[in-house]
C-alpha cells in the first residue's frame, strides 16, 4: 500500500471569512480541543472548533446534500464543493450546530481557488464504455462528472453495482484514460446460527406468511446457493419459521430469521441511539439475503443491500447469525450514506473500523434490552459463527488487535497491496482507540499479558479515561460520519475530538494511546497512479515507482516522421504492467513488460508523432520508464 501524500499543516489555525477560507488571517482566541486544525495552504483537511467554527462561513461553491439531528439536540449538515459543474472528490465537509443553531464544530475538507485544467469532452455515456471493456457491461451503471483536486482534472467515477462487484472507475473526461479502478464491495468475514427462538416481524398475504416487516423497512430473500440477488422472498405456510436441513443449507429457514430479526435490532439501534431513519436516513428498506453461493463463509454490502453465505461449516457456519457481523456490515450503509469513506488504505480502515465499532456496540446496546440472550457482549468480531479461529475466538479483537496479528499502535501499521491496502487488519488501531475510550487504561501492547506476548513502548505513559459504551458510540457515530471521503486516521482524531465537548481530552488520549496524536497530518487526495501528457517534450517520464489501475498516455511530436523513443529506464512488473509504444495513427508497434536493465530503443516510429503508454494492473508496481532522447531512424 502507498501512503497518501501530505501537505503540511499551517501552525496558525486558519479564520473562514464570508468568501471562504482566508489563509493569511490571524488565529483567533479559540477554545478548540487538542487536535482541532484549521485551513492550509491550497486547501484540504481541516478540523474547526471553538471561535473559529462560530466564524466559519459557507462558501458560495457549495451545496447541502444532507441534513441530520442528533439524539443531543446537535445538526449536521453535509455540504458538497462543486466547480464547473463538478462535484469535488473529497470537497465535503459537515457543519455541526447545537440546539440555539450555533456552529459548533465543522470537520471536512475544502479547496478554495479549483479550477478545472481540462475539458469534459469524453461523455458519461463514453466513460462508461471505457468502464465496461475492463470489466464488462453488466450491473447497474451511474456516472458523477468529478474534479480531483490535487491535479484539477475532470473525470467520470462510474458505478457499475453487481451481485459482489462495485466496481468503481475513474476515467479522465479529456482522454478516456482510465486514472484508478477498483471494487468498492465491503466484505466481512463470517458468522453463525445460534439456535435460538426469536420472535420476528412477518406480513400475511392470503394463506402465506413472507419474511417482510409490516412497516417494510426489513424484507429478507433466499439466493438458493446462487448468485443472483435479491433471490426469492422467503415465506411459511403458518409463521413458525423452523424448517432447517442439515447445515442450514437452502431452503433452511433460520438463517433467514437471524437476518431478518438481526436487521430490524440495527434498525432499532441507529434509530434510537442516533435519531436515524434507516441506513440512508430516509426510511431505506433493509434488502438482506441468504444462502448466496455455494459453502460461502462470507457476508457482504454492496453498496444496496445485504448477502450472506451459509458458511463452509468448517471454518464458519451461517454468517447471518452473529448479530456483530449483521451490523457491521449494515453499517456499511450507514458509511455510503454518510461519510462514504473510500475503501482503500486508511480511509478504508476507517471504513472497516466503524463498521466493527458499531456492529460490537450493537451487541451491548441488544444485551441491554434483552434482544440477544444466547450470545454475550465482547469486543472480538464474528466470534459467534467461527469454528476454527487461528488463534482466539473471532477474526479481530478491538479489545488486543494484536491477537490476531491487526496493529494496536500506529507505528505498526502494515503497509501492503493486499486488501485494498490492509483496509481489515489496519481497522484494529482505530478500534482499539475505541475499545480504550469505552472502557479506560493503557494500550494492549503496553505489556506483556495480553497479545500473545507482543509488546511496545510507545505512548505508555497514556492512560485513557473510561468514559463507557453509550458517550463513546455518541462521539464517533458523530465524528466518522461527518469526516470527507478521503479521510486518514487524522482526520478521525481531530473529528471525533471536535465533537466531543467535555470529553474532548479523553478522546484525545484514546487516540494518542494508539499513536495518532495531536498535530499529525490530516489527509488529502491521494495521487494520481500516473498523469497522461498530449505535448509531452523530451526527456518524459512516468512517476516512479508508478500507481497501481494506472492508463496514461505521453504523446511526443518529432516534427518529422522516422523517430524512435530511447528509454534509459524501462521497468514494469512483468506480465502485468506494461509500456506500449505506438505510431501517430494509434498502431501499436511493440509492448514491453519486465525490467530492461540496459534500458531500450523503440521500434522506429514512421509518423512525426508518435506516443508511450503506462498500463498498470491493481497490485504490484515498479519505477516505470524515462524516455531521455528520441534517435532518428
Amino acid at each position: 500500500m502507498k501512503r497518501p501524500a501530505v501537505i503540511a499543516v499551517l501552525a496558525v489555525t486558519a479564520l473562514v471569512t464570508a468568501g471562504g477560507f482566508n489563509a493569511s488571517a490571524q488565529p483567533s482566541s479559540s477554545s478548540a480541543p487538542p487536535g482541532s486544525t484549521g485551513s492550509f495552504a491550497g486547501g484540504g483537511s481541516f478540523t474547526l472548533t471553538g471561535a473559529d467554527a462560530r466564524a466559519f462561513a459557507v462558501p458560495k461553491d457549495v451545496a447541502k446534500v444532507w441534513s441530520a439531528k442528533l439524539p443531543n439536540g446537535v445538526t449536521q449538515t453535509r455540504y458538497q464543493q462543486t466547480v464547473a459543474g463538478a462535484k469535488v472528490f473529497g470537497g465535503q465537509f459537515t457543519v455541526l450546530t447545537d440546539r440555539a443553531g450555533r456552529t459548533s464544530s465543522v470537520i471536512g475538507a475544502y479547496f478554495p481557488g479549483l479550477k478545472a485544467k481540462n475539458s469534459a469532452a469524453v461523455s458519461a455515456a463514453g466513460a462508461r464504455g471505457v468502464a465496461a471493456k475492463r470489466v464488462g457491461a453488466d450491473g447497474k451503471w451511474s456516472s458523477t462528472l468529478r474534479i480531483d483536486p490535487k491535479t484539477g482534472r475532470l473525470f467520470h467515477e462510474v458505478v457499475s453495482q453487481r451481485f459482489d462487484h462495485r466496481w468503481v472507475h475513474w476515467v479522465d473526461a479529456s482522454t478516456g484514460a482510465v486514472r484508478k479502478q477498483y471494487d468498492a464491495v465491503a466484505h466481512g468475514d463470517g458468522t453463525g446460527v445460534k439456535g435460538d427462538t426469536k420472535t420476528i416481524d412477518t406480513t400475511r398475504i392470503g394463506n402465506t406468511f413472507f419474511l417482510r416487516s409490516r412497516d417494510l423497512r426489513q424484507e429478507t430473500y433466499d439466493a438458493k446457493n446462487k448468485s443472483s440477488l435479491p433471490g426469492t422472498i422467503m415465506t411459511d405456510a403458518d409463521d413458525h419459521w423452523n424448517t432447517n436441513l442439515p447445515n442450514l443449507r437452502t431452503p433452511s429457514q433460520a438463517p433467514g430469521v437471524d437476518a431478518h430479526y438481526y436487521a430490524n435490532v440495527t434498525d432499532d439501534f441507529y434509530a434510537e441511539m442516533f435519531g436515524r431513519d434507516s441506513l440512508d436516513d430516509n426510511g431505506m428498506q433493509m434488502i438482506s439475503t441468504v444462502h448466496v453461493l455455494n459453502r460461502f463463509c462470507n457476508a457482504f454490502w454492496n453498496g444496496e443491500q445485504m448477502a450472506y453465505g451459509d458458511g463452509d461449516n468448517k471454518t464458519c457456519i451461517s454468517l447471518s447469525g452473529g448479530l456483530d457481523v449483521v451490523g457491521h456490515e449494515l453499517t456499511h450503509g450507514v458509511t455510503q450514506f454518510t461519510s462514504n469513506l473510500i475503501y482503500q488504505d486508511e480511509s478504508g480502515a476507517l471504513n472497516e473500523a466503524f463498521s466493527d465499532i458499531m456492529g460490537n456496540t450493537i451487541e451491548f446496546y441488544a444485551a441491554a434490552r434483552g434482544l440477544d440472550p444466547a450470545a454475550t457482549p465482547d469486543w472480538l468480531i464474528g466470534e459467534d459463527i467461527i469454528l476454527t479461529p487461528d488463534a482466539a475466538p473471532g477474526f479481530r479483537n478491538m479489545g488486543d488487535p494484536q491477537e490476531d496479528a491487526d496493529p494496536d499502535h500506529y507505528s505498526e501499521f502494515i503497509v501492503t497491496e493486499a486488501d485494498n491496502g490492509g483496509v481489515h487488519s489496519n481497522s484494529g488501531i482505530p478500534n482499539h482507540a475505541y475499545y480504550l475510550l469505552v472502557n479506560g487504561g493503557k494500550n494492549a501492547g503496553c505489556d506483556a499479558v495480553g497479545s500473545n506476548g507482543h509488546q511496545h513502548t510507545a505512548d505508555c505513559a497514556v492512560t485513557v479515561p473510561a468514559l463507557g459504551v453509550n458517550r463513546a458510540a455518541q462521539i464517533f457515530f458523530a465524528g466518522f460520519t461527518s469526516l470527507p471521503e478521503f479521510a486518514n486516521m487524522c482526520d478521525a482524531r481531530n473529528g471525533t475530538v471536535a465533537v466531543a465537548g467535555a470529553d474532548a481530552a479523553s478522546t484525545s488520549a484514546a487516540w494518542d494511546a494508539v499513536g495518532i496524536h495531536s498535530g499529525c497530518t490530516p489527509g488529502v487526495p491521494p495521487p494520481p497512479p500516473c498523469v497522461s501528457d498530449p505535448d509531452a517534450q523530451i526527456p518524459f517520464e512516468s512517476p516512479h515507482p508508478y500507481g497501481n489501475n494506472g492508463d496514461c498516455t505521453w504523446t511526443y511530436d518529432n516534427g518529422t516522421a522516422g523517430f524512435a523513443f530511447h528509454f534509459s529506464l524501462l521497468d514494469t512488473e512483468e506480465d502485468f504492467d506494461f509500456v506500449i509504444v505506438s505510431d501517430g495513427n494509434g498502431n501499436e508497434l511493440i509492448r514491453y513488460t519486465g525490467l530492461f536493465r540496459r534500458g531500450a530503443t523503440s521500434p522506429c516510429i514512421p509518423t512525426s508523432t508518435g506516443s508511450v503508454r503506462l498500463i498498470t494492473d491493481s497490485s504490484v508496481v515498479a519505477q516505470g520508464f524515462i524516455v531521455d532522447a528520441v534517435v532518428p531512424c
